[in-house]
């Protein structure tokens, strides 16, 4: 009862809006309808098509463009935390998350130390982990990445590759071990990063490995 007061009092200090247009909404976090319509397109990827051989699959919910690409870019480059609400409201409205299969583990692509230290955090965990917490997912840092990679925007497909490869540590592979994973990132743009930890975590012993991501401009 208490909690609900404590919102509504803050609802009225802080009318909620969409993070685009800034129309009112009925909730913090929730997008109005004509800024999420051009961007929500919630699909399963052809990954033969973009030579992805170790995920099993691949789910995305929104076009990276409009709204959407504004929001994550805010959050990487600007230090816009406060978007994760608005990143995480979309998951809210996936309605395939069935198709992912079973879920053991939810496992979110790593950011190096220096990028972490620029930033002061990850995206991915901003945006997953809520969602991840209420629906009652195990949620485990278990990949790390120990060195810097260049931006993966900057290179072409095979450079990214190249860039990409040796860039991801399983810590504990006793804790993938025979586990069915989720592995989950901000954005899917060629498959490389998604890829290449799923091809780690597979080699620490995990039975399936699924990607989820935000955005993409792949189909």
């Amino acid at each position: 009862m208490l909690m609900r007061v404590w919102a509504a009092f803050l609802d009225l200090l802080f009318p909620p809006h969409c993070p685009v247009c800034r129309a009112a909404v009925a909730r913090h976090g929730e997008w109005c309808p004509a800024c999420l319509t051009p961007v929500w397109a919630p699909r399963e990827l052809e990954l033969s098509s973009h030579g992805i051989t170790a995920l099993d699959a691949c789910f995305v919910l929104c076009d990276y463009t409009a709204g959407v690409q504004k929001l994550i870019r805010h959050m990487k480059f600007r230090k816009a935390r406060r978007y994760g609400c608005h990143m995480a409201w979309l998951l809210t409205q996936f309605q395939g998350i069935h198709r992912v299969g079973l879920v053991e583990m939810v496992v979110p692509v790593p950011l190096s130390p220096e990028r972490i230290a620029g930033r002061g955090y990850n995206q991915t965990e901003l945006i997953f982990r809520p969602w991840a917490d209420s629906l009652n997912m195990v949620w485990s840092d278990v990949l790390i990445r120990p060195r810097a990679t260049l931006p993966q925007w900057e290179l072409t497909i095979a450079e990214r590759r190249k860039n990409i490869k040796g860039a991801f540590q399983v810590t504990r592979p006793f804790v993938v071990q025979n586990k069915q994973i989720l592995l989950v990132d901000d954005i899917f743009t060629t498959g490389t990063t998604m890829n290449e930890c799923a091809k780690v975590l597979k080699k620490a012993g995990a039975k399936r490995v699924v990607g989820l991501a935000i955005a993409s401009g792949a189909q």
